[in-house]
């Protein structure tokens, strides 16, 4: 039986981190958690720590982001894993989830990693069956839609990372996620680089359940700004060609969206965002 490690990222976020625990203690292949948390309160540590005692904590006593948090959890179990499970703290996993993930990785040694088919939480609606390139940008493939996925498929682009099984071997091959980013796209950014390395994405016939954005907020500043600034950077990278309709389509979108909505705010802060994506300024600015 191989030996999977589960990296749950925390922030001041008991009832979500709790919840999502839980799944992952519950499923029909074991695997072991660990919760990272970054820079949390300390009533909300201590209470994760009194219910889950066989659960390993690692307080970074800052918040590094998505990927920090992620990178630190990686560097942790690396060498005592065969692989690992990122996941955020608000989705909830099926009981056989990780059991159908690490089944199909087992399949294929090309495979660097997989996720499951996620649906929004409370509903059979699909979110997320990895991501595929629409105008220009990642768009979650499948979003909404009312349907049965009864094979495991290549993803047309990208795997998500709220719920991502990834080789351990193909972490020390690839790497870890790029920390500069901080949060939105390290996932993304992960997968060209694995996708260049001749490596496959999955999307495996596996089920979990989403709350979309309950740590972040959907379309708050924070998400504008770094979805803006980090889709720049991650597409200049990619190519000439994406990032040519990264700089000219998704902002256009975006802005009209913002427009409509008259949300001045937000679109000073996704401006912001666009312009520190052109300029390549990464780390924690927001």
């Amino acid at each position: 039986m191989r030996t999977v490690y589960a990296i749950v990222v925390n922030y001041n976020n008991f009832d979500d981190t709790a919840e999502c625990i839980d799944s992952l203690l519950n499923q029909t292949y074991p695997c072991r958690v660990v919760v990272v948390d970054n820079g949390s309160e300390r009533e909300v540590i201590e209470k994760l720590r009194r219910k889950y005692p066989q659960v390993e904590m690692l307080e970074l006593g800052e918040n590094r982001g998505y990927a920090g948090g992620c990178n630190a959890g990686i560097r942790a179990v690396i060498d005592k894993a065969d692989y690992v499970l990122i996941s955020n703290n608000d989705v909830v996993f099926e009981r056989d989830a990780v059991e159908r993930m690490v089944s199909e990785m087992e399949e294929d040694e090309t495979i660097a990693a997989c996720q499951p088919v996620v649906k929004y939480y409370g509903d059979e609606r699909i979110w997320s069956a990895g991501t595929r390139i629409f105008l220009g940008y990642p768009v979650l493939h499948l979003k909404n839609k009312m349907v049965e996925v009864e094979i495991s498929f290549d993803s047309p682009f990208g795997l998500v990372g709220c719920a991502m099984l990834i080789r351990s071997s193909a972490l020390k091959d690839v790497g870890f996620f790029d920390e500069e980013l901080f949060m939105m796209h390290e996932e993304t950014e992960w997968c060209i680089r694995a996708r260049k390395k001749g490596y496959r994405l999955a999307v495996c016939k596996a089920v979990v359940r989403h709350k979309v954005s309950a740590s972040l907020g959907l379309f708050s500043p924070h998400y504008l700004y770094y979805t803006a600034r980090n889709w720049l950077i991650v597409a200049r990278r990619a190519g000439k060609a994406m990032f040519f309709y990264a700089l000219i389509t998704e902002p256009l979108r975006v802005l009209y969206y913002l427009v409509r909505l008259k949300r001045k705010g937000d679109i000073i802060q996704y401006l912001k965002g666009v312009v520190h994506g052109i300029l390549s300024r990464k780390g924690r600015r927001c």
